[in-house]
């Protein structure tokens, strides 16, 4: 991993103390601190090419991504690529921990996954996929830096879903190269025993959601993500159902046609407009339609067809363990309650040791959201 970067910018803005002079006791050396901290902070004001900065017309930025997000709505409902687009922007900015104080080794949001040596990492397996659908929209909106355009597609693909429109920020900076890359195990893992050594699956999700900052609510919240979307024998390996129409579920595969469907299939409908189509067919989903956003993760549907829908042991905790329990109930009676507070836990995820510049973000602009 690259090293961490000095706290003090070499054209530092405010003079410490030299080292020769009175103020170099003990009680100088909070004060270096607190100067190299206001050092750190000023970098951030520094020009990104890959990024809106203070000097660039934030206005065409925001206009790029408003013209982005209209294409990537095209490009999702066209091949049904919600979940997996969904699941990238999770695993870069999921890589986040709060207590390493420098970026960008705190991990986050800032485009690592892009890379191969990340997307090598077990817990990425198949993310490849998701990057070359991005490839096109980052050649053709150079402006919009990759961890801008990873977090916008998610976004998408969750508004694409039939989910809440998420309000957050632009303006991230990317990581230059692969030694910037987070280490490999700060994903949570599906199934013991789980990599950080806890001991039970509810221990292991505040482990790693704490890590970055969220509470229970919101870890239950964030969870709902697997309303949409599958897991596949060939990825994580907690199913046996994998790529194809053959070696899907009634819900995933194709039952009348099971030969290659391209991704249709005229019995399964699981998007949320009613529409034909599945994706690629194969895996294992939470829920019966799986290409909607809703609160049907909290229902529980696999009670009643366990040979056909996926329950883990990070689910299970959820609805067992007496911190989690309140919250996954009450988002299974309430599903504008869901949308408020996943919209609210995923753009907080989405920020996770971003650097952003302009210092507080752009916008692209949405009526009577939620910001806080």
């Amino acid at each position: 991993a690259a090293a961490a970067a000095p706290l003090v910018h070499t054209a530092t803005p405010f003079p410490l103390p030299r080292r020769g002079s009175i103020m170099a006791s003990s009680a100088s050396s909070a004060e270096e601190r607190a100067l190299a901290r206001v050092n750190d902070l000023a970098r951030q004001l520094t020009p990104q090419p890959t990024a809106a900065s203070a000097t660039d017309d934030t206005y065409t930025y925001q206009e790029d991504l408003k013209a982005c997000q209209a294409e990537l709505k095209e490009f999702i409902n066209e091949i049904n690529c919600q979940p997996i687009l969904l699941r990238l922007a999770w695993h870069d900015a999921g890589t986040f921990d709060e207590n390493a104080r420098t970026w960008p080794q705190c991990g986050g949001a800032n485009g690592s996954v892009r890379f191969e040596v990340e997307l090598n990492h077990d817990a990425n397996a198949g993310l490849a996929k998701a990057v070359n659908y991005l490839k096109p929209f980052n050649k053709k909106y150079p402006r919009i830096s990759w961890a801008d355009l990873i977090q916008l597609g998610g976004a998408t693909a969750i508004e694409c879903a039939g989910g809440p429109k998420v309000s957050m920020r632009y303006g991230r900076v990317d990581i230059e190269g692969p030694e910037q890359c987070p280490k490999e195990g700060n994903l949570p893992d599906a199934e013991p025993p789980f990599g950080d050594g806890s001991a039970d699956a509810a221990a292991h999700l505040r482990a790693v959601f704490y890590r970055m900052g969220f509470n229970d609510q919101e870890i239950v919240a964030l969870s709902g993500a697997h309303t949409i979307g599958r897991a596949f024998k060939e990825r994580s390996g907690v199913t046996e159902f994998g790529y194809g129409p053959a070696k899907g579920t009634k819900y995933t595969g194709c039952p009348v046609m099971k030969g290659a469907t391209g991704g249709k299939c005229p019995i399964n409908v699981a998007r949320h407009d009613g529409k034909e189509g599945l994706g690629m067919n194969g895996g294992m989903s939470w829920t019966r339609k799986w290409l909607t956003f809703d609160n049907s993760y909290f229902k529980k549907e696999y009670v009643e067809e366990p040979k056909d829908l996926l329950w883990m042991s990070t689910d299970k905790a959820l609805h067992t363990d007496p911190g989690f329990a309140p919250h996954f109930q009450r988002y299974a009676e309430d599903q504008e309650a869901f949308f408020a507070d996943f919209a609210l836990a995923f753009a907080k995820l989405s920020e996770c040791g971003a650097r952003l510049r302009p210092i507080n973000g752009v916008r692209i602009p949405y009526h009577n959201v939620r910001t806080d």
